[in-house]
């Protein structure tokens, strides 16, 4: 009887150690198009327009005037957190076992507009940390 009590308790474990996971991973942002390769590829400077900025990238988060130019900003900071542990952790060794990772990456676009409405000019700066 022990040693089908001892059977069972091994097949059954890592079933119990499944169902007793967890993962908590923050849900999936929807993607932006705020991104070094999109801004390359769309604008073009002396060419393109405020409009087609505005159609891509959406409203700027900072509009400034400095002279004859308007300064179009867009900043956007992305925190990715996953943490991972086991609850059944706690009750055999009497401790947890959570770990978790973060990074974050902030993602800031410039973009320099003539008296016309079209780019004279543009910075990206992307940062990882």
């Amino acid at each position: 009887m022990k040693r089908l009590i001892v059977v069972l308790l091994v097949a059954v474990w890592p079933l119990i150690e499944l169902g007793c996971a967890r993962s908590n991973t923050a849900p999936l942002p929807t993607e932006s198009n705020l991104t070094a390769g999109m801004a390359k590829k769309t604008i073009v400077k002396g060419s393109t327009t405020q409009a087609e900025v505005m159609e891509i990238f959406g409203p700027p988060d900072l509009l400034t005037h400095k002279d004859d130019m308007q300064i179009w900003t867009y900043d956007k900071i992305r925190y990715d957190i996953e943490s991972s542990g086991n609850y059944f952790n706690v009750l055999i060794y009497g401790r947890n076992s959570d770990r978790a990772r973060s990074s974050s990456t902030s993602t800031m676009l410039i973009i320099y507009f003539d008296d016309n409405d079209i780019v004279q000019d543009y910075r990206m700066n992307v940062t990882r940390f």
